[in-house]
This record gives C-alpha cells, structure tokens and sequence, in this order.
C-alpha cells in the first residue's frame, strides 16, 4: 500500500487549489526520470476539463496526463488484452460482454473495470504504473463507487495517491453513503490515509450564499436571511424575475450565468420561450442562452436527425438524408461514410451509424468546453463549474427523497460566486410545507398584491 493524502471539504473551500499545492511539493521529489508523470483522473469529463485548467495554470512544468477513470482503465486494458486472449483492440460499447464486432472488441465500460481491476493485481502491471506514474491525482472522489472505487483501491497499490472528496457532492440516489469517504475514513484510522479536512469557503464571500449552504447541509432552518426564495405560479412570473435581474439590474448581476434545474423538464423551455416573448414586446434585446443536454437527449436527437432506427419496411440499409444538416450530424455521416468506403461496405447499416453517433456524442461532451456566457443546465450538467450568478428553477416534481433533494439544491447554490435566486413553481403555502425548501427561510410572491382602493367617503354634495 502506498502513500494517501487525502482532502475532504464542503463546495468551494479551496479542495482542487489544495491538490495542485500538493502535487507541485511533491513532483519534483517524486518524479526522478524523464518518462514519468503525474496522472490526473477524475469520474466526469467536467471535473476533468476543470483539473486540466488548473494544472496547466499552477503547475504548468510538471508533466501530467490527464484522463477519467473509465478512460484510463480502458488504456490499461487495451495494453494488457491480449493475456486475456483479446487481439482486437477493446472500445466501451453498451451492455456488451467482449464481444467481435466490425469495429474491434465491443465491451461495456463495467466489463472494462473488472478486467483492468484484475489487471491492477498483477505484480508486472503493477510494476509499469508505478514507474509510468508515481503520483496519481483523484478529483471529485465522492463519486467513485462499485466497480469504479474498486478500481481506485486497486491503484492505491501501485502508486501515491493524492485526492479530493465531498461526501455531500454525490448526486447518486442509489447510493447509501458515500463509500469513497467511508474508505478514506477507514485507511485514516488505520494509519494508511493521513487526511485533512477544509472549512472556509473560497468561492464566495456573500453571507446569503454561505447561509442557505449550510443549512441545506446541516438540515437545520435558516434562523437569518438566505437567498431569495420566491414563488411563481406559473413559467409568466418566473420569466419576469429573470428579465428583473438580468436586464434591469444587470449592474449588479453581470458576467456568466446558470438557469440551473434539477432536471430538464417542459416547464424550463415554457420559462424560456416566456422570456423571449416578454423581452421582445419591452423592445429589449433577446438574452441567448446555451441549452445543455444530456447525452441520452443528444444521442435521441441525432437518431431522430440522420433517420437512425426509423427505416421503412423491406429496406436494406441506411441513407444520408439530403437536407441541411447540424454540424454535429455532418460529422457522423462523413465519418460513417469513410469508415464504409475503407473496408469495402457497400450497404450501410443503422447500428454503424448509431455506434458513429456515440462517438461523435462522446467526443463533444469530453473535449468541448463550457465557456459560454449564460447556459441552462441541470444540477448533475453543473456539477464541478462555478458561475457568477446562478437561477435555479424549482418544478412541482422533483423526484428524489429529502436526502437527495437537499444534496441537488446545495449543488446548485453552491455554483454561484455572486448572485443566487431560487424561483419555486408554486405558492408560499408549498414552500413552507416542503421539507427542503422550507429550510431557506420564507419565500417571497413574484408580485406584491396591488393594495386595496380606499372606498369613497359616503354622503352627497348639495
């Protein structure tokens, strides 16, 4: 077993700014031969994106690759397949199980994780990382679980390790815990962690922000005032708050901002198409928004796009369509095209395109980065970014136990530097009886009611 320094620490306390400073005291220790380096790895490409800026700003000499989790256990399988009798190179696809396809070795990622876990046991694989990378970095530790925190403690054998965890941050439902801390925890008292907790938050300094923070965290109600809390009754109200901050107090809510949701719903699009239509009869500019998806949503419109899955009966293959496509459609059918015309396909089949589509759905969401000024997103889609100003919009469902619910909101509070306003679909009445929106404090009406005409004094004039 080797080394663990481990950092532990609510949203924003300086944890990623903590495994930069350790990672630059101890490269130039630790790394003694030209090939070695330091691995970076993270569960999400986010959190990757986010790592990889932060290591090219703060330790810019010292060599690093940086990768996920998933992606580095496929690097090690792919160089180790053939001991386990695979010569076609390994690539993550579904729910298979290692099987022969045109395109290689079809397996799905957990499939990909215990083999590369087994891998990680053996005393030459062993051997190679730890000489290839003394140092391994982990952000975001919280959410490695199952298969994938097996793998991580397979890894703690190999080399140092240097991570990163919030217990508070994991999103997943299914989860009970959080097994990556209750792991950590347990290597400290045995002596094989040494581990430092963080408490000061860094990325904001507004009382409001830190407030409805901790008492989302600590389940304890809001004893002072929190972040605005304000109840529309429908997407019309909602709109408005929006065009109040953005446009008409725009001094005070200026640079990035997120809508964040906990899950993309209709009612997100009526707020937008709302706002649109609120600002164009005040003759005031359209605010362009980056609506963000997820992957199954993006994937579900490129099949719908390119025809996938949607062929007529008695045909024998798939056709470009012939409109204007999207870039991101362009891509796929030149790439699916290439891919016939090098190994001689004459007919192109539906699941060529489709395995095309993952691909190029992968590469985006991997490597394309979120620098747009004002995005819709959902609190999973927020995760391990930082905003200036972040809207968060509160449906009638969100379906998740209180637990859960609490973690969801706290993830979205805690992306905002500056600005923070929750608008609830609903009424007061909803918010005092909700368990986690009730914590913040009392909510405030989109509009005060008009006041009351006074009645006309009585009598008449002579």
């Amino acid at each position: 077993m080797e080394d663990i320094l481990a950092v532990v620490g609510q949203a924003g306390t300086g944890k990623t700014r903590w495994l930069m400073k350790q990672v630059g005291d101890l490269a130039p220790r630790i790394l003694t031969a030209d090939h070695q380096r330091v691995l970076a790895i993270t569960r999400m490409h986010g959190s990757r994106r986010r790592l990889q800026t932060n290591l090219s700003e703060h330790c810019p000499s010292i060599p690093c690759s940086i990768t996920t989790i998933d992606g580095f256990a496929l690097s090690i399988l792919n160089r180790w397949r053939r001991s386990f009798g695979y010569t076609r190179p390994i690539q993550p696809a579904g729910d298979a199980v290692f099987q022969e396809t045109v395109f290689g070795t079809d397996a799905s990622f957990e499939e990909i994780l215990i083999k590369s876990t087994e891998l990680l046991r053996s005393r030459t694989v062993k051997a190679v990382i730890r000489e290839s990378y003394p140092i391994v970095m982990i952000d975001e530790l919280q959410d490695c679980h199952g298969r994938l925190l097996e793998f991580v403690k397979a890894l703690s054998s190999c080399s140092t390790l240097i991570v990163a965890a919030d217990e508070f941050q994991l999103l997943d439902s299914n989860v009970p815990g959080c097994p990556a801390v209750e792991w950590l925890r347990g290597m400290e008292e045995g002596s094989g962690c040494r581990c430092k907790e963080l408490t000061r938050c860094r990325r904001t300094a507004v009382q409001k922000i830190l407030a409805a923070a901790e008492c989302l965290r600590s389940n304890i109600a809001a004893e002072g005032e929190t972040i605005p809390v304000i109840c529309c009754p429908d997407y019309g109200p909602a709109a408005y708050k929006i065009i109040d901050v953005l446009v008409f107090n725009a001094r005070s809510w200026h640079g990035s901002t997120a809508i964040i949701t906990p899950s993309h719903d209709g009612f997100i699009n009526e707020v937008l198409a709302s706002l649109d239509c609120q600002l164009e009869k005040r003759n005031l500019k359209r605010i362009s928004w980056f609506h963000e998806v997820g992957a199954r949503e993006e994937r579900k419109r490129l099949h719908h796009c390119l025809g996938v899955g949607c062929e007529a009966p008695g045909s024998t293959g798939w056709t470009a369509p012939i409109e204007e496509l999207t870039p991101a459609a362009s891509q796929i059918v030149a790439r699916t095209q290439r891919f016939a015309r090098l190994r001689g396909l004459q007919d192109i089949s539906h699941c060529m395109v489709a395995r095309h589509i993952d691909s190029v759905v992968h590469e985006r969401r991997a490597y394309c980065g979120h620098s747009q000024k004002r995005v819709v997103t959902t609190v999973h889609g927020a995760k391990n970014r930082e905003f200036d100003n972040v809207i968060i919009i509160w449906p009638y469902r969100v379906t998740s136990d209180s637990e859960q619910k609490r973690r969801l909101l706290y993830n979205a509070i805690t992306r905002s530097k500056r600005n923070c306003m929750l608008l609830v679909r609903g009424d007061s009445k909803r918010v005092q009886k909700d368990p986690v929106l009730s914590l913040l404090g009392p909510a405030k009406p989109a509009f005060l009611p008009r006041p009351k005409k006074k009645a006309a004094s009585g009598g008449k004039r002579k």
